[in-house]
């Protein structure tokens, strides 16, 4: 279904109130894995990676807890891209046994149905977009960031072969992921660069980046915003070619960080701190020991393609921050955002959406620059 901006508003205005909604349409994670080690998601059926492998689904990854931990904390990530993969990594590495946590993950599909399994309980942490944060905020919900992994925006615009500029993207049908979620607002980024009204482009809904890519190749849209290494299943199965690094603009904008209820936090401090160490280390993991985050990208992402898993480790390497704070701007940005969907937004405040307290303990203890060997 083709919907304009102008439409898609309509739609949206429901959305952040469906974060207070019955959650009974969340997709609740399922029970961790009794296997022994981690292991990635199970396929969907009829997802495919752009090896032809199927993509991830919403089956959990977990460890089985140590004999006698306490501090068990159901996660997720909430995207098939490589920026989701350093609480994936720190399971892998055994970070978040080495701090003691008992930390089963999976992949739930979108910021909105994960932060609805937060509200049921059902989750207690999530990897999301500052844009989740926003919409929850602007509806009352003590949804907070507490790290922020990705602080500006990094999304790559794929044209089919007939964009052949900038300008030919103007009035065409591009498929998105989801109203609301992050990849939404990389089409608010473009028009505001380009200083072209907001309904400039008609929306398609896909789900996800594979599915996306299935509408460039079907002929159901011309072009799609992706993050890497996505760009490269969209060169490879939707024969889109670069048309925007949106990298390029320096804009800031709260992309991925670690979200949680500020209700959870202050019952649970010393475990989502514990948690903050463990992503701590997978930051660190990330920047010095390539060979082992491609192989945590292959293994969670289910692909093969060495160009695809060797895209989504250099992208994010030098922009994975060592002290992980979540932006005062980039927030900025996206309650700018979320707010053309809707108007309550405009009201919420940066430091509504961000916890920053986590982070500063573990500056002030010294315990980045170990890590770190500083």
């Amino acid at each position: 279904m083709n919907l304009s901006r102008r439409r898609f508003l309509g739609v949206s205005a429901g959305w952040a109130a469906l974060l207070l909604a019955g959650c009974g349409q969340a997709a609740a994670p399922a029970s961790p894995s009794s296997s022994s080690g981690s292991r990635p998601a199970e396929p969907a059926s009829g997802s495919a990676s752009s090896s032809g492998q199927p993509a991830a689904s919403a089956a959990p990854s977990a460890k089985v807890s140590a004999p006698g931990r306490t501090n068990a904390v159901k996660g997720a990530w909430v995207a098939i891209t490589a920026n989701q993969m350093l609480w994936p990594l720190a399971l892998e590495a055994g970070y978040f046994d080495k701090y003691g946590v008992n930390f089963s993950l999976q992949y739930v599909q979108g910021s909105l149905t994960s932060v609805q399994s937060l509200l049921a309980g059902d989750l207690q942490m999530v990897e999301v977009a500052g844009s989740a944060v926003v919409a929850a905020q602007a509806t009352k919900t003590d949804l907070v960031m507490t790290a922020g992994f990705l602080n500006q925006a990094v999304w790559r615009i794929m044209g089919v072969p007939s964009i052949k500029t900038v300008e030919d993207l103007k009035g065409k049908t591009v498929a998105i992921s989801k109203v609301g979620n992050a990849d939404y607002f990389a089409w608010s980024i473009l028009a505001q660069h380009e200083n072209w009204p907001e309904d400039s482009f008609k929306f398609v809904a896909a789900n996800n980046p594979p599915g996306q890519v299935a509408l460039l190749n079907h002929g159901d849209a011309a072009a799609t915003a992706v993050s890497p290494p996505n760009d490269v299943l969209a060169e490879e199965k939707g024969n889109a070619h670069l048309v925007v690094d949106e990298t390029k603009f320096n804009v800031p904008e709260q992309q991925v960080g670690m979200a949680l209820l500020a209700s959870y936090l202050a019952q649970n401090r010393q475990t989502a701190l514990n948690v903050l160490k463990a992503t701590v280390e997978a930051i660190h993991r990330w920047k010095t020991d390539a060979a082992f985050a491609k192989q945590v990208i292959a293994k969670y992402l289910k692909e093969t393609d060495q160009r695809y898993v060797d895209s989504g480790y250099s992208a994010y390497a030098p922009l994975f921050p060592e002290e992980p704070y979540p932006s005062t701007e980039g927030f900025a940005g996206v309650i700018k955002e979320v707010a053309t969907q809707r108007p309550s937004a405009s009201s919420v405040t940066p430091q509504q959406c961000m916890d920053t307290s986590l982070v500063k303990e573990l500056v002030d203890s010294g315990f980045i620059k170990q890590v770190y060997g500083h």
